[in-house]
């Protein structure tokens, strides 16, 4: 078996290779079947997480995911740039250093329109995986080291995840 799955719909086209799965993939009358045949406890619960998998490519090529992050600092104000598939996030805690966040293929990152909602970035795509790395990506660029992480909140922070047609 080859145990790849495509999965086709409005907003496009993905694939996922599950070869490493020993389990059996059927198709039948519009249901999806995963199969073990003797599972084992871990068995049965990687069935889960393959079935979990399949269920988010499914909404991801009919509604696509959505995050929305938002900026927060006490004194610096956190200026970040979108251009092309690279994300650049200036002046954190006053730092002089520009930090470059590569996001990866299949999504994009936009800056929402400061009169409607201030200081927040916008990361969407088909692929949640992907989506949700570009967005820990920006968060951990932008961590804060050497001080007490009680007091210094600034940072990038994930506040709303949704899907981009309700």
């Amino acid at each position: 078996y080859r145990r790849r799955v495509h999965g086709k719909g409005p907003r496009g086209e993905l694939k996922r290779n599950f070869k490493h799965c020993r389990y059996d993939f059927t198709v039948k009358k519009n249901q999806f079947k995963v199969e073990v045949w003797f599972g084992k406890v871990a068995d049965l619960s990687a069935i889960k997480t393959v079935v979990c998998h399949l269920q988010n490519m499914m909404i991801g090529v009919t509604k696509g995911f959505r995050y929305r992050m938002r900026f927060a600092y006490a004194h610096f104000p956190i200026n970040v740039n979108v251009e092309g598939n690279v994300v650049e996030v200036r002046n954190f805690l006053g730092e002089k250093l520009v930090r470059k966040i590569v996001i990866r293929p299949g999504v994009q990152a936009a800056r929402t329109d400061p009169t409607k909602q201030k200081d927040e970035l916008t990361v969407f795509g088909n692929d949640l995986e992907a989506v949700s790395l570009v967005a820990a990506d920006i968060h951990q660029s932008c961590l804060v080291k050497n001080k007490d992480i009680r007091k210094f909140l600034d940072g990038i922070y994930v506040s709303q995840k949704e899907t981009i047609e309700e």
